[in-house]
């Protein structure tokens, strides 16, 4: 049984008695019986109705697919870890929307795994880091140098070739270098550039934008870019050097960030407060990072295989 990173231990019983019984209220097995009986489990004292919160708060923020809609606890009698059974159904689904990812990734020419940075040297010279779950392919002609960033995040420090330009397509956008250093960054439907040297120009949604070294911006599929953004050069890559540095990021952002770093997914459970975030975090120790998050923010953590699940705790926030 994992434990959340920071709840006093006095409230684990609770906790696993909420969620247990309430997969089993949400099973379609349960009788009014059972829901009456609930609800007198939950008003006995302040500590059982925020247990009972929890349960339902954690249950609600994952993917209401058929198979979590359809789940039936096991017998209490195997006493299997109480969290393992609420979270089956939720695990199951998050597996299966794994399989939704497009089938292009799977045959990338490179690709890290979670937890993973790589670097690598193409054919021309120029040099790619990849980041943490990301995937690209490369394909080079004589007339031009084209990459596809299919998923993640990748640092690229371009060699210089007059005749066969160099550039990066992701979600139906592209960017092509000048002799330069830049970072594009494929976040769901959004793709940030951000240019540490020389200069890009960044084609999506029928217009074009010249992107210089200290400056920023994002787009999505089929929209013009955003307007240009200053670029903090003292964190920029940072995860290129092992490291995560944040200077006063909202604190959704942060997880946003975080989240690559992470096995399966992460399930934000509440309205995450406008915290600004400073601070240079170790990429080798995710679960410091989370630790040293759920001391100093309003929020509780929960890690599990493949899910990772953020309550916010609302009297604190």
């Amino acid at each position: 049984m994992t434990e959340p990173l920071n709840r006093a231990p006095c409230a684990t019983d609770l906790e696993d008695q909420a969620i247990e019984q309430w997969v089993h209220l949400t099973s379609g097995q349960a009788s009014d019986a059972d829901r009456h009986a609930f609800a007198r489990w939950r008003g006995q004292s302040a500590d059982h109705e925020a247990a009972a919160r929890l349960a339902e708060t954690m249950w609600q923020a994952l993917p209401q697919t058929h198979t979590a809609q359809t789940f039936v606890a096991p017998p209490r009698r195997e006493r299997r870890p109480l969290r393992w059974a609420a979270l089956a159904a939720g695990l199951g689904a998050l597996a299966l929307t794994g399989l939704s990812e497009p089938a292009k990734v799977y045959f990338a020419d490179y690709a890290t795994a979670v937890g993973e940075r790589r670097a690598l040297t193409l054919e021309d010279g120029s040099q790619v880091w990849l980041n943490s779950g990301s995937a690209l392919s490369v394909n080079y002609s004589a007339a031009r140098r084209e990459i596809s960033l299919l998923k993640g995040e990748a640092l690229f420090e371009v060699s210089k070739d007059a005749v066969r330009p160099f550039v990066v397509q992701s979600l139906g956008g592209s960017v092509q270098a000048v002799g330069t250093r830049f970072d594009v960054d494929r976040q769901g439907e959004q793709v940030r550039v951000a240019v540490t040297e020389g200069e890009v120009r960044v084609s999506s949604g029928g217009a074009v934008v010249p992107l210089k070294a200290a400056q920023r911006l994002a787009y999505t599929a089929g929209a013009t870019p955003s307007a240009t953004g200053v670029l903090d050069l003292g964190t920029a890559s940072a995860w290129q050097r092992g490291k995560l540095i944040f200077n006063r990021q909202p604190l959704a952002e942060v997880f946003a960030d975080i989240e690559r770093y992470l096995p399966g997914s992460l399930v934000i459970a509440g309205r995450l407060p406008s915290t600004a975030v400073s601070g240079v975090f170790n990429l080798d120790d995710v679960p410091g990072m989370l630790d040293m998050l759920a001391r100093t923010q309003p929020v509780r953590i929960y890690r599990m295989p493949w899910l990772t699940v953020v309550v916010v705790n609302q009297t604190r926030a």
